[in-house]
């Protein structure tokens, strides 16, 4: 499982951080001219208001719905944490995209350095690491 999660994980982030290097070697080398994107303002404050959704509040809803979900059951089925966990995955890792417009648009710096951490964050702590994994199927007691 721990094996599967990961290769999920990494399928969702290689190609937002591959954007990141690719805009990182472009700006530098003039192939992207300064003022390519500018968007609205109520575009940049709803980037980071699905920012933080993505990142924060979503995982932690989706966590708690499963927690809901099965707290009479003596046993959780690996296949449905496994979903769960997956799930999870697929919306906290959505950031690393929106970081991605953040910084192509050119968002005020405010709004770019929070979504940017954001997303940072949500790399970060649902990293699906064996530690984390085996923590979690102890607390929804997974067989």
């Amino acid at each position: 499982m721990h094996k599967t999660l990961q290769k999920h994980y990494m399928i969702l982030v290689l190609p937002g951080l591959g954007l990141f290097v690719v805009l990182g070697l472009a700006v530098p080398l003039s192939l992207i001219p300064p003022g390519r994107l500018m968007l609205p303002s109520g575009v940049h404050i709803t980037v980071f208001v699905a920012a933080a959704v993505t990142a924060i509040a979503g995982p932690l809803f989706l966590r708690t719905l499963f927690a809901h979900s099965v707290r009479y059951r003596r046993h959780v089925d690996a296949a449905m944490f496994l979903t769960f966990q997956r799930r999870l995955l697929q919306i906290s890792q959505t950031t690393v995209y929106l970081a991605f417009a953040a910084v192509v648009c050119e968002f005020p710096r405010f709004y770019s350095a929070a979504i940017v951490l954001m997303g940072l964050y949500a790399m970060y702590y649902h990293y699906p690491s064996q530690q984390r994994i085996d923590f979690d199927k102890k607390i929804f007691r997974v067989t």
